[in-house]
């Protein structure tokens, strides 16, 4: 079971986390597990379900990890830097003590896209 932190004090700007997810779903489970576990795996269901506990079976389901920082804390979220895609949603977030502090839920798309701030 993972400890959770909820004190004020173990989400700080700044600081280092780590994010632990499955982005990309099982397409990216598929790919990580090879090409010939799969195609065996694939060969004898197409049940998504089947091929998971498949996997599961063979001990092939393994997070990602990445690290960032926090760069904010507001009062319902916390927003960090952490690489992280589509379909990792549902992943602990993890501070520097190793205790969850939040759960990844949403990503935000172009974010470091800068627009012009003044016209000429």
């Amino acid at each position: 079971m993972l400890e959770l932190d909820d004190r004020n004090e173990a989400t700080v700007t700044g600081e280092p986390v780590v994010l632990i997810g499955y982005p990309t779903g099982i397409e990216g489970i598929l790919a990580r597990a090879g090409t010939d576990v799969t195609q065996k795996i694939a060969g004898a269901t197409q049940d998504v379900n089947g091929i998971m506990s498949q996997l599961a079976s063979q001990r092939l389901i393994r997070p990602t990890t990445t690290q960032g920082h926090i760069g904010d804390v507001l009062e319902d979220k916390i927003v960090y830097d952490a690489a992280t895609t589509s379909g990792g949603s549902g992943g602990p977030l993890f501070n520097r003590s190793g205790k969850v502090i939040g759960i990844n839920f949403a990503v935000l798309r172009d974010f470091w896209r800068l627009e012009p701030c003044c016209s000429r």
